[in-house]
């Protein structure tokens, strides 16, 4: 019997750079969005009493040899842009194409066919530095995990194979990986609304003794905990109706959803393989 043994790719040598960027600010409300869209890599996002939002990116590639080296490190570059009420920061390469969409903050790519097969890896760290009333928005895909600390502002953080870690926050708040764990804390509860959906991973929510609110929970294979008293269950909710012949038709949304109090932000969490835990900040 014959085999066929296929070369093996070794990416053997690397090189890293520091690129940094400073965002100068007229406007540091909650309404002044900073945005990262990175691919591979984490980011990590910290607030402080500054008025400038500082960027800090390590970029490292990974090749067989010292041309495939250079070309990934003139290909991976990082673009910075700012306009009115935003500043970003994205991840660009010659193998992604950025897709424009209606939000000019949505982070969205869609593969470069016309470009050749790359013969290099790469990865970029964000470590970034905000003032701490604005708002956030934050991405990557791979290889990378999501961090943020004391921003008052909202935050939208967005993961596919990684974990999210949010920690003293106190706005809207919206959380989303795939492969990954969800945890955060809060130091108040958000106005309006906190949504929060992992496929496989846990769901943990560390909130204030005073955490009145409306909570909804799904999971399929996971258990819910809390630490709270949820003994009121809200009534079903209408959620599509179809006029037919004799009558009209309704769907009725039994999902588990409950009132801690009275008023309060509408929280949302979803899991498929991993459990919920609501969790008092002592």
């Amino acid at each position: 019997m014959w085999m066929m043994l296929l070369p093996l790719m070794v990416f053997g040598q690397s090189k890293t750079e520091t690129i940094t960027k400073s965002f100068q600010l007229t406007d540091t409300s909650k309404e002044l969005w900073f945005c990262v869209c990175n691919i591979e890599g984490d980011v990590s996002v910290e607030a402080y009493d500054g008025k400038t939002i500082e960027v800090e990116v390590t970029k490292k590639i990974t090749a067989r040899n010292d041309a495939d080296l250079a070309e990934g490190m003139n290909d991976v570059r990082v673009d910075f842009s700012q306009g009115d009420g935003y500043a970003m920061a994205r991840m660009l390469s010659a193998n992604n194409r950025y897709v424009q969409k209606d939000d000019p903050l949505a982070c969205g790519w869609d593969w470069n066919r016309d470009q050749k097969r790359v013969e290099y890896k790469h990865r970029l760290d964000f470590k970034v530095k905000v003032p701490r009333t604005i708002s956030v928005k934050i991405s990557t895909v791979n290889n990378g995990d999501l961090y943020l600390k004391g921003v008052q502002g909202e935050v939208y953080a967005n993961n596919v194979n990684g974990d999210i870690d949010l920690v003293d926050v106190a706005e809207n708040t919206k959380a989303h990986t795939v492969n990954g764990h969800i945890e955060v804390s809060y130091t108040k509860l958000p106005k309006e609304f906190g949504e929060f959906e992992t496929i496989n991973g846990d769901i943990v929510i560390k909130a204030p003794a005073n955490a009145n609110g409306t909570y909804n929970f799904e999971t399929q294979w996971g258990k819910i905990y809390s630490e709270f008293d949820f003994s009121a269950k809200a009534k079903p909710m209408v959620v599509a109706s179809k006029s037919e012949s004799g009558g009209t038709k309704y769907k009725i949304d039994n999902s588990n959803t409950y009132q801690l109090g009275v008023g309060g932000p509408s929280f949302e969490f979803k899991t498929l393989n991993g459990n919920i835990k609501i969790l008092k900040i002592n």
